[in-house]
């Protein structure tokens, strides 16, 4: 299984493991949401993650 989080901008971030999918939200975030870095938090990206075969 795949944790995948969706962003409404259209971007999918799949990954392995939990920790993995969120440093890559984290760093989409960072490129492409810069005004939500401070309320884009660890707890929040593992509320987002749905597990996909």
């Amino acid at each position: 299984m795949l944790n995948q989080v969706s962003c409404e901008c259209g971007y999918q971030a799949r990954e392995d493991d939990e920790a993995a999918v969120i440093r890559t939200v984290q760093q989409h975030v960072r490129d492409s949401h810069p005004e939500l870095v401070d309320q884009v938090t660890p707890d929040v990206i593992r509320g987002w993650i749905e597990l996909v075969p």
